[in-house]
This record gives structure tokens, sequence and C-alpha cells, in this order.
């Protein structure tokens, strides 16, 4: 296919792409005005005028939903992407393989690095996650591009749902993303230099701010060979080009799918997703229309309309203050105020339980801080319950973002030689780089506890001797191996098997080694207190000294003697006779 039939084609699929989305823009619009006016990236989109450098607040009267908002994308920071915690983990998927000391050394190493790319200024992961949390809680769906880069190996950008059209796979996974966004003629040059079409470089000379419209396809190539080289041959297709001229800009390709489109819940037949700001958005628009009725009444209140007669007054009324109104001497015309009956306690008392109901939608009676202090046991439990209730949105978050997200760094950095020098015996093949979410973690800590409280429960049985032998039923490397797992212990912290077994074998000659030393000791001292005694006759200490050297002599001609011919069997050396005595 040559490049103006793909050009050709790519548009007509866009159209098709943009015709299906449509239907989602005016909601997405009202959900920005109302909630968050800075993330209206869709005006003009629905027939109204772009907005840009205008604040876009003309719609809040109440910023409940706003501050809801906040809390919800910064609580899901703090649980998913926290950069002070673990929140993936790279393991070995042959435990025998993975035991080695070197192996173990490595995954630890690996992981430092991954999390260090994710933490650093330079990728600006922190920054645009933020983004992407808000996004997918007020509208639904979000976006996020990760793309390798030869300074920071990684780079990583949200991006606005206005510019984004996607389509799903068969099964239902996002596999087709075109992006439509603008550059300056400027920057195009500056990113794909002669690759730009004439038009665009007149510009660059002449009007270098003038915009350029550029659409990004990204989608999956069905004539490739699987064994061929080069991005022809790569899973996915990338291609830019001009949208106004129709001109390609560059053709390459992806080893995975560089965007990442999670969604917070997404009904049956549809691509786009709805988040907690579509259920909140009429409870919001409620809450406004309230709080601007009960704005215009407190005004009401506070400057009443005057009731005033037609006549009988010098000049106009002022009614600011300080203001003089002059009526005629005698005249029983008075300026009185209308009166205006508003009970603004009911109003408020309605306002807050819209408020509280918003705060609901928004999880914010689950992500709330505890209140007073609680036991480390309450306190698991009740970690648990929460990610038991938020398990079904953390669950689809975590398949089409967090675990995408984690393997894609992982490639780029294997690809890239950012990852440390592979252990002899292991590939990466071997190796299983996964997103663990904070479920697991509540549900391995619960684990935890319950191994806690039985060892709790039979430690009065066990005492400090362990008489009734009952730790005998449990195998205690085992347990200790699975409480490192349980809490995402470094990999470096845990001596392999060898070497444990070889430790303990030191510790046991050591004790054995202190324990002759120690009755050689108490024999020195004996024998001193022998050679002051009286040995001319017998006596106590005589016998006993005569004990020990005959007890010594018999262990050393033990050792050194040659051992024993085994007794022959008379059986076998004389059945006739053995047979005879027998019977006898």
């Amino acid at each position: 296919m040559d490049r103006t039939e793909l050009a050709r084609s790519l548009l007509a699929r866009f159209s098709g792409l943009e015709e299906a989305r449509r239907p989602w823009v005016g909601s997405w619009q009202e959900l920005t005005e109302y909630m968050l006016p800075r993330k209206n990236s869709f005006a003009g989109l629905g027939g109204s005028a772009p907005g840009r450098g205008r604040a876009g607040d003309e719609r809040i009267f109440d910023s409940t939903p706003l501050h809801a908002l906040e809390l919800l994308a910064s609580s899901l920071g703090g649980l998913l992407t926290n950069p002070s915690l673990p929140w993936f983990d790279i393991s070995v998927k042959d435990r025998a393989v993975g035991d080695g000391d070197e192996v173990r050394a490595f995954l630890q190493e690996a992981r430092e690095r991954m999390v260090a790319v994710f933490n650093s200024e330079d990728t600006g992961f922190q920054a645009h996650v933020h983004e992407l949390y808000l996004d997918a809680a007020l509208l639904g769906t979000a976006v996020m591009y990760v793309e390798a880069d030869p300074t920071t190996v990684v780079r990583f950008s949200s991006r606005p749902l206005g510019e984004v059209f996607v389509a799903e796979s068969a099964r239902g996974r996002v596999d087709t993303v075109y992006r439509k966004y603008e550059l300056t003629a400027r920057q195009a040059i500056q990113e794909w230099g002669a690759g730009c079409s004439d038009e665009t470089q007149r510009k660059g000379e002449d009007r270098p701010e003038e915009p350029v419209e550029v659409l990004h396809a990204v989608f999956p190539r069905m004539d490739r060979d699987p064994a061929g080289f080069g991005s022809a041959h790569f899973p996915f297709a990338s291609v830019y080009l001009e949208v106004k001229n129709s001109h390609v800009l560059e053709e390459s390709g992806y080893l995975e799918m560089p965007y990442m489109v999670p969604r917070w819940a997404k009904a049956a037949g549809e691509t786009y997703g709805r988040g907690p700001g579509q259920t909140a958005l009429s409870d919001v628009r409620v809450l406004n229309a309230m709080a601007r009725t009960a704005l215009m009444a407190a005004e009401k209140m506070s400057d009443p309309p005057l009731m005033v007669p037609d006549d009988g007054f010098l000049g106009p009324v002022r009614s600011g203050p300080g203001g003089l109104s002059y009526y005629r001497a005698g005249s029983p015309d008075r300026i009185e105020p209308l009166p205006v009956n508003v009970d603004l306690r009911a109003a408020e008392e309605m306002m807050n339980g819209r408020r509280e109901s918003i705060r609901r939608i928004f999880l914010g009676d689950q992500l709330a801080p505890e209140g007073p202090a609680v036991t480390a046991t309450e306190a698991v439990i009740r970690q648990a319950e929460k990610m038991r209730v938020l398990g079904p949105v953390l669950g689809r978050l975590q398949t089409e973002f967090l675990g995408p997200l984690v393997r894609r760094v992982f490639r780029i950095m294997l690809r890239g030689g950012a990852l440390p020098p592979f252990p002899e015996g292991l590939a990466p093949g071997d190796l299983e780089v996964r997103y663990t979410s904070p479920v697991s973690r509540a549900q391995k800590q619960y684990e935890a506890q319950g191994l806690a409280q039985v060892m709790e429960y039979l430690s009065p049985l066990v005492g400090a001797q362990d008489a009734f032998g009952i730790m005998d039923n449990f195998d205690t490397d085992r347990v200790a191996r699975h409480v490192t797992e349980l809490f995402n212990t470094p990999s470096d912290y845990l001596k392999s098997e060898e070497r444990v077994a070889q430790g303990r074998e030191l510790k046991q000659r050591a004790a054995s080694t202190q324990q002759t030393a120690s009755t050689v000791a108490n024999v020195a001292a004996i024998a001193k207190t022998l050679s002051e005694a009286y040995t001319d006759r017998p006596s106590a200490l005589t016998e006993l000294w005569g004990m020990l050297t005959g007890m010594l002599g018999a262990r050393a001609g033990a050792e050194s003697a040659p051992p024993a011919p085994a007794q022959a069997d008379p059986a076998q050396s004389d059945p006739a006779a053995y047979e005879e005595a027998s019977h006898a």
C-alpha cells in the first residue's frame, strides 16, 4: 500500500471513529464545565466556540464536586501508585531458579531501577498519572502515552480525551487509538524535518506559529510476518500524517501498545467508560442550581428591593451607603423595603444533603482516613474491608492500565539496556513482571494476621522448651519464607536455602567445639584440685581421678583402635553343629 492510499484509508477510518464518539462529547463537556473546567478539551467539538484562556467556571456555584473529585484522584494515586510503597513486583516463574543469591540480588536491583524511573521528575510519571486519575473518575475514560526516550529511557504523558478516538478488539481490549492534535509549523518541522509537506515547510518560514493538525494512528498489523525484522513487522503500526494535506509524515511500529486507555466502568456494547462523575452529574446540577438560588435570596435579604412612590421625591432615589433621597416636606410618602421571606437554613440543609450524596458517589466514605486510633489488627481488618468494596473498580484499572504499564516499562528498559546484567542461567522469558494490587496486599496482610493469631494461641502450650513437640507440626522455614512473601520483603534480604543449610552446619560445629572445650576446662579444673590434695592414701578425689583417667583412656583407645571384626555367625560357620546345639 503506497502512502497516498494509506493516508486515505486512515482518514476514512478516523471519520468513522469520530462519528462513533460524537454522542459522548456533550456529556463530557457538561461534566468538565461543572466539575473541572481546566480539563475541558471538548470546546468546539460539540458546536460551541473554543474557550482557551477562559476560566470556564460560569456554571459553578458550589465547589464541593471539585473537591470530592480531587480527593478521589489523590486517594487513587496514594493507593495504587504510591511512590513510597512497592506497587509492582519482579519475580521468577520457577521458584527453584529464583532461589539463588545472584538471582535475588538481580531482581531487587531491577525493581529499584524501575522504581527510580517511575519516581523520576524527568519521566513525569507522578505528575501525569494524577491527571489520568482525574479523567478516569470524572469522564470514565483516560489516556496515557508511554514511549521510549533516549535521555530518560521512558517518557510518560497523559493525553486529553478530546484528542483521542479509540476502538476495541473482539475481546474488549482497546487496540486501536487515533489521536488528533495540533502542533505549530515550527514544532512539526523540528519533529519531522524534510518529511513535512511543502505547505508546512512554507509556513515554518513565513508563519512558524500557525497550527498544523496531525493525526497519530496506532492499530494492530494484520499483514505482518512475526519472524520478520524491522518496524514493518511489529505487532502495532504507527502512522503520523497531516490531516489537511493527507500527507504521511512517518510510518513505524511498536512492540507493545503505547497508549494505555483505562475505563472506570463500561456498559455492555459501549467503547468509552462511565465514571463517578456521570453518576453524580444530576446531583451536581441540582446543587449548583440551589446554591445559585440561595445566593440570590441572600442578596435580596441584604439588599432588598425598594417600594418608592411615583412622586413626592426630589431627584433620583439613592439606595447605596450614605445615599440621600430628598422628598417634599409634609408628604407621607416613604421609601420602604419589599418584604422578602426566605428560609436560608432550610436551603442550606437541602444543599448539605446533596453535598453528602456527591461525596459518597466519589467514594469519600470509603477513602476517608481512619478516625480515632485503633489496634493494628482492627486497622488491617478495616483496610481489607475497604479493598473488598473497591475491588471491582480497582480490578479494571489494574487490567487496563497498571498491568500493561508495568510490562511496557520493563520491556522498554530491557531493550534499552537499563536493567542490570542477567545472572548466568536466567533469561528474560523466565521473569514475571506484575502489578501487586492493594486488594491482594490487604488480603496478604489479613492472612499474615491470621498466622500471628495461630502462634499467639499456641504459645502457652509450647512454652519455653516445647515439651509436647507442638512446633514439630510446622515447617518453620516455609512459614518464614511465606511471611516474607506476604509483606513483599526485598528479594536480597532473604538468604538462599543452600546458604541457610550451610550456616546451620557451621553453627552446629561451633556448638560442638564449644562443648568439647568446656569439658576439657572442667577436667583441667578437677586435675588442679587433685594435684593439691593428698594422693598417698585413698580418698574420694583419688577414686574420681582414677575413674576420669580410665574413661579418657578408654575413649582414646576406642577412637584409635581399628574396628573389631564382625563376629562370625555360628549357623554359617558350622551349620550341623549349630543345629545340634539348638536341639540340645
